[in-house]
């Protein structure tokens, strides 16, 4: 009789770096079962399947005896949902292989193979999970975006009084994160005791990349987009901090936005044009209304867009029914083919004032921590890439403070991926509008074909 064809497994094996970093935890967990662990992957290199792949190994192990594998994610859902599904997929893999009554089974937030079960928690302050006993385990996801304070009060106290060992996945922020304090401790005790069980695993991006070149080729063109020294690039893919040190721009930065091309009084011939529009206030000491206005250019280089300012605008306390008509006449003058405005706030109606005129040209940004955030990030990669360049100083007073408030605008990486920057003690509106400006061009697309088009 045939030996019987067993079913194939419906998730494949691990890659030989993820195999590597899971067997190092095992070996860490039967050696010294209560030790708390670390790992550090990049970005999108297969961390939360490694995590997934533990879990399952501990359910199976533990499937007799029973106990909890506490799993907990920064937030419910989609992260804890995420990371129970792949831990059912981990387990179906595999299910088949093994006798119905170590089989797994599901509810929406527990995973169960015999009397063994996994629990899934959001790490939000908000959530309640207090009472829960990590017995086998405790494993937190995404461990860079769940608060220190709030993780040392409500999750380690789950594994107090079972010795069960914590382990900590996740990538590099600021250097000061729950997961990169705990893999600084893990690295120092690993050199001090070179002969046992290693406390902190990592795999770097060149080694996926040789078992992933398409991943590798993804990392390189990120390094070209955010340049080598951004701080996502470093943190994401390189593993070390990404700070930035108080400043938005550092000196080097200020420096590299200088263009040295002269500004423009009026549009030229042939070239396209974009704008970014921050609204300030009316009347005396409001904030003022920017508009930073660019030319597109095609690199030399790999084609991206560059975005050459070429003039800026300032309202300081007029009349928004003046300001609005002013920016329609530059508009009718340079007929933009972006124009990225700010929509917050009071902002809102007086971009949709604008519509008529621009139309699908007209891009409302809604300031949140997420935009500002994407708006940061992308003055920061165009700086250290060369795709954002400054004219030439010419005395004006628009270009002395759009200056002074870049080399003054603060910034700090703080929880869940974010840049937070601005100026408390002063004024930011030409970063902003400078942050526009660049996402317009960012999101202009290819040049428009149109019959009879001037530009007068």
């Amino acid at each position: 009789m045939p030996d019987p064809i067993l079913p194939r497994p419906r998730r494949p094996a691990l890659r030989a770096y993820q195999a590597r970093v899971l067997q190092g935890l095992l070996r860490a967990v039967a050696a010294a079962p209560g030790v708390p662990l670390t790992v550090m992957m990049p970005r999108q290199s297969g961390k939360n399947e490694i995590a997934a792949a533990l879990v399952a190994f501990l359910l199976r192990a533990h499937a007799r005896e029973g106990g909890t594998v506490v799993v907990c994610a920064p937030t419910r859902d989609p992260q804890a949902r995420i990371s129970a599904e792949r831990i059912r997929a981990a387990l179906a893999a595999t299910d088949p292989l093994v006798p119905a009554a170590g089989q797994s089974r599901s509810r929406s937030d527990t995973v169960s193979v015999g009397r063994a079960r996994a629990l899934l928690l959001s790490a939000n302050p908000q959530a309640g999970v207090a009472g829960h006993t990590a017995s086998i385990a405790l494993i937190a996801d995404e461990a860079q975006d769940i608060d220190e304070d709030w993780f040392n009060r409500q999750f380690r106290p789950m594994a107090a009084s079972t010795g069960a060992p914590t382990v900590l996945f996740g990538t590099a922020w600021n250097g000061r994160t729950l997961l990169e304090r705990a893999a600084a401790a893990n690295r120092a005790r690993d050199t001090a005791t070179p002969s046992g069980p290693r406390q902190h695993h990592e795999a770097a991006w060149r080694e996926v990349a040789a078992t992933l070149p398409a991943y590798g080729v993804y990392v390189e063109s990120e390094r070209d987009r955010l340049g080598a020294t951004h701080p996502l690039f470093l943190s994401q893919y390189e593993l070390v901090p990404g700070e930035v040190a108080g400043r938005l721009l550092t000196r080097d930065l200020l420096a590299a936005l200088e263009g040295g091309h002269e500004p423009l009084a009026g549009p030229e011939s042939g070239e396209r044009y974009v704008a970014g529009l921050d609204f300030g206030g009316e009347g005396k000491n409001a904030d003022a209304t920017v508009l930073t206005i660019a030319r597109v250019d095609a690199s030399a280089g790999d084609g991206a867009s560059v975005c050459r300012v070429v003039a800026q605008r300032e309202w300081r306390g007029a009349p928004y029914a003046r300001v609005l008509d002013d920016i329609r006449a530059l508009d009718r003058r340079w007929r933009f083919d972006r124009v990225s405005a700010d929509a917050t706030g009071l902002g809102a109606p007086l971009a949709a004032q604008l519509r008529p005129q621009l139309g699908h040209r007209l891009d409302e940004v809604v300031f949140t921590a997420a935009s500002k955030s994407a708006l940061g990030y992308g003055l920061l990669a165009a700086a250290r890439t060369g795709r954002l360049a400054l004219p030439h100083d010419d005395g004006s007073p628009e270009a002395g403070r759009c200056r002074a408030e870049l080399a003054a605008c603060e910034a700090a990486l703080v929880g869940g991926g974010r840049l937070s920057w601005g100026n408390d003690r002063g004024h930011d509106d030409y970063v902003v509008s400078l942050a526009l400006c660049l996402r317009a061009a960012e999101s202009a697309g290819a040049p428009r074909v149109a019959v009879g088009r001037g530009r007068g």
